[in-house]
């Protein structure tokens, strides 16, 4: 099918093939000559059984379809043509003599898109049936782009898994070399302080590759916790051990704390989501400024806040932040990670557990990031 238009200086409209089904030769001949002198393409059918064999042999764009005819009246042609092709598809418009509810009625429970009366001039009737066409360009034009869109995310979600495949595998033999390396008596200090840089720097790159792997993954399959009773206390030491380290310099800029309790989640997880939102709170904050971090167990289940002095995060843009890909204006607010994946990758993962995660403004400013782990969560 096509969108033509009618000439210089005139309207543009939509164009099509058009099956013409009337069992009147001398009402069938006037419309298809009218609609021809419009632009259409159009065949002709003079009954139910010619209009489906025409139908069969190269589906029409729109059927003006009869009514009241011998043999398959239109209800039954239009039941069968549904059974083959949606309304989208193939757009069907009801013509008749009658205006009565019931026929009206029947006809667009048979699957009619329109009815229009005999009784009307030729220019509405072509009106309806360029309407109708141009709405099922339109459909078709926004499919079409749909599955492209589709098709471009499936290609960059493989590219992204490939590549992050790639990363993750000689990342891992670095994160290890340095971790042995820093075991080792080194006895020069600066040697020491670059090796723990590149230690430092390692992990927060494999912590990036992971949140990427699993927000390609999310596409698939669904986030995973394996949750298990957690000691939250002893949990944040060790999910703090490399952001202390990062911070070895300036180690009043983290102040945390944990109750006794404990709680049902993923440890592994979780930490990523914990060091996810405290580096996006150190990124963001004044270097005089300290970042808090509070983790209790509250009814059973986990609450844990990240809470900074930085500039904060407007209330339009408080959804925003946890899109994939998506950055707020560094100039203008606090809460953007640089790679527009932290925090999505924390949502989902809160959210896999069956939590929620939110911001809010702190007191006096600043941003505090609330996650809420239900005790319902090891179930």
């Amino acid at each position: 099918s096509t969108a033509g238009a009618r000439g210089a200086g005139e309207d543009t409209m939509a164009t099509g093939d058009v099956l013409v089904v009337d069992d009147s030769p001398q009402y069938l001949e006037l419309l298809s000559t009218y609609l021809e002198s419009r632009g259409h393409s159009v065949r002709m059918a003079a009954g139910g059984e010619e209009a489906l064999s025409l139908a069969n042999t190269r589906p029409p764009d729109l059927v003006l379809l009869d009514v009241h005819m011998p043999g398959l009246d239109g209800f039954e042609v239009c039941r069968l043509l549904r059974e083959k092709w949606p309304g989208e598809q193939l757009p069907v418009v009801f013509l008749s003599a009658s205006r009565e509810l019931p026929d009206r009625m029947r006809g667009f429970h048979s699957g009619g898109v329109d009815f229009v009366a005999k009784s009307v001039h030729l220019e509405e009737v072509a009106a309806r049936v360029e309407t109708h066409l141009e709405l099922k360009h339109r459909t078709v034009a926004l499919e079409a782009a749909n599955k492209q869109l589709r098709g471009v995310e499936e290609s960059r979600r493989r590219f992204i898994t490939s590549v992050v495949h790639d990363i993750k595998n000689p990342l891992t033999t670095v994160i290890k070399n340095t971790e042995w390396v820093l075991s080792q008596p080194l006895g020069d200090e600066e040697t020491v302080e670059v090796v723990r840089d590149a230690h430092v720097a390692a992990n927060h790159l494999h912590r990036m590759v992971l949140s990427l792997l699993d927000l390609a993954r999310s596409a698939e399959v669904d986030l995973e916790p394996q949750c298990q009773r957690v000691c939250v206390r002893p949990w944040l030491d060790d999910a703090l051990v490399l952001t202390r380290l990062q911070l070895r310099s300036s180690p009043g800029r983290l102040r945390a704390r944990a109750d006794e309790g404990a709680a049902d989640f993923d440890p592994l997880l979780m930490a990523r989501v914990l060091q996810n939102t405290i580096d996006n709170a150190l990124k963001y904050s004044p270097h005089s400024e300290p970042v808090d971090v509070d983790v209790r167990v509250i009814d059973g289940g986990l609450r844990l806040v990240v809470e900074d002095r930085g500039r904060g995060v407007k209330a339009e843009d408080r959804e925003r932040i946890f899109a994939s890909w998506t950055r707020v204006d560094e100039g203008d607010h606090q809460a953007s990670t640089s790679h527009g994946l932290g925090l999505a990758f924390c949502r989902q993962a809160v959210e896999a557990h069956g939590g929620q995660m939110l911001v809010e403004d702190a007191q006096p400013r600043g941003a505090r990031f609330i996650i809420v782990i239900p005790v319902r969560a090891l179930a």
